[in-house]
């Protein structure tokens, strides 16, 4: 069974097409836009890794980060930043992955490199 990410982010064509890019990996994908969702799932499921999209506006980022890594310390956090907000993401996330059009090479580098590879059981 493949190891499961979970993924949010505010605009839906951005979640729609990452999410596609992660399960292309082949990790499986758990998707929510709303924070208080995200964080629900966090702590009754287990996920290899959380990515949280650059759609989401920054205050509300940070605090989600915060909220995601006091909930689970352990849980790898990769971050999509846009320019100028790596300083305040910085604290929380695993990884950061620079917005931009070349995103996926990035993204996925940063998956693996926190979560393993998707089919790779945990030791």
């Amino acid at each position: 069974m493949a190891k499961t990410i979970i993924s949010s982010g505010h605009n839906v064509a951005l979640l729609r097409a990452r999410n596609a890019l992660i399960q292309q990996a082949g990790y499986a994908v758990i998707t929510s836009k709303e924070a208080a969702v995200v964080l629900e799932m966090v702590e009754t499921h287990d996920f290899a890794a959380a990515v949280l999209c650059s759609s989401i506006p920054i205050h509300l980022r940070t605090t989600l980060a915060r909220d995601l890594k006091v909930l689970k310390p352990d849980l790898p956090l990769i971050v999509i930043y846009a320019d100028g907000e790596d300083d305040q993401l910085r604290p929380w996330a695993n990884q950061l992955v620079q917005s931009s059009y070349g995103i996926a090479q990035p993204l996925i580098e940063a998956i693996t490199a926190e979560a393993g590879d998707p089919d790779e059981r945990a030791a």
